[in-house]
């Protein structure tokens, strides 16, 4: 698609020919006439500027297509001269998202070749589409805009920050009488193999017939037959959080999920309003995409959600500030989950902290950071 257009600078300049002209005919003021005769000499010559138009092909390629909310974005834009004749200096205008990012090209020679190194920075969380790719070109003052619509459309996905967790130990009552071993899986608890013992092994788990043969302190090392899923919920609610409290418990949400597909976990991922059919359209590919997708929804309410999902595994609930009623309805879960965990990210609460039950823990905090350090405080069985 070609289009010329005037732009609001030549809008001002061809009204104020015109009344410039009028009124100077009218009073007699040759002043004014004179000052027309330039205005409308303005844009004849901002008209032969444009008639010169580049005919070129765009292409943009953008390495990685998946960052991290603060992370930069290399692009590069392909250009080729489709003409035997030289091409004019134009700007390339691309948007990413809503930002648009202007590239400027120089002349080309007949059939030559250009390639444009330009950086975005991913400041916030999305599927933020590519595109269109749009050559303009303006003559020096301004006046009037040639555009040129070309196909080169595209994908950036934006992942929430992720903040440095441990994941939970699945299968095991949060009574935090003492203190849980990192990472520990347990549940259904088979022998594995024998090994060296290292400083801050169990001493209960040496096994002391292989040590006396060999002479050196050998421990049994167990395994989950069972691996229990890890089960996140994001709540979406608008009940639940403002934008940016919103933005925080995505990141935790984020966060908790890789922290347990890092170990080779089993992990399900329920964020409520999400409808599959749109995640599947998007082109999302995991947990990190449905997330970048994840938007604040008032379809599904967090307690009626829990009670329709299937029961088992560990359970780790992101949302916002809860009323007593609320919290009670969750302490229900324990009944079908062990452990559960519920976090709650309220940027108006006055610090952060940690509430305990058997088989269950509320962590409250005012930023996905401060939940993280709550998440690990938690883990390691400390008070507070």
């Amino acid at each position: 698609m070609r289009r010329l257009t005037v732009t609001g600078t030549g809008i001002g300049v061809a009204a104020g020919a015109v009344v410039a002209y009028a009124t100077g005919v009218a009073l007699g003021y040759q002043l004014l006439v004179v000052l027309a005769v330039g205005g409308l000499a303005m844009l004849a010559a901002a008209t032969v500027a444009v008639a010169i138009r580049p005919s070129v092909t765009l292409a943009r390629a953008v390495r990685p297509d998946r960052v991290t909310v603060g992370e930069t974005v290399e692009g590069r834009l392909d250009v080729y001269n489709t003409s035997r004749w030289p091409a004019p200096g134009f700007t390339a205008l691309d948007l990413v998202g809503d930002e648009k990012v202007p590239l400027t090209v120089r002349a080309l020679a007949g059939r030559g070749r250009r390639t444009v190194h330009f950086t975005v920075r991913a400041d916030r969380r999305g599927r933020l589409r590519l595109g269109p790719l749009t050559v303009e070109r303006r003559d020096p003052l301004g006046l009037l805009a040639w555009r040129q619509r070309q196909t080169a459309d595209g994908v950036l996905w934006v992942h929430p920050r992720l903040h440095q967790m441990r994941p939970l130990p699945v299968g095991v009552v949060l009574d935090y009488e003492g203190r849980t071993t990192d990472n520990a899986r347990l549940g259904t608890v088979t022998f594995s193999s024998l090994r060296e013992y290292v400083p801050g092994d169990d001493p209960r788990q040496i096994h002391w017939r292989s040590t006396a043969r060999t002479g050196v302190l050998t421990v049994r090392e167990h395994i989950d037959t069972t691996e229990p899923t890890t089960t996140v919920v994001l709540d979406t609610h608008p009940s639940s959080f403002d934008a940016g409290a919103f933005e925080e418990a995505v990141e935790f949400a984020a966060s908790v999920v890789r922290a347990v597909e890092h170990i080779g976990r089993p992990v399900v991922l329920h964020i409520l309003g999400e409808r599959p059919a749109d995640v599947a359209a998007a082109g999302a590919t995991g947990s990190l995409d449905r997330l970048a997708l994840a938007t604040r929804d008032d379809s599904a309410a967090l307690v009626e959600t829990l009670n329709r999902m299937a029961a088992g595994g560990a359970l780790v609930a992101v949302t916002g500030a809860l009323g007593p009623a609320a919290m009670a309805r969750l302490t229900e879960q324990r009944r079908r989950f062990s452990p559960v965990v519920v976090t709650v990210i309220d940027p108006a609460a006055d610090t952060s902290g940690i509430r305990r039950w058997p088989g269950m823990a509320m962590l409250t905090a005012r930023s996905a950071a401060e939940a993280t350090a709550a998440w690990h405080r938690m883990i390691n069985g400390d008070v507070g």
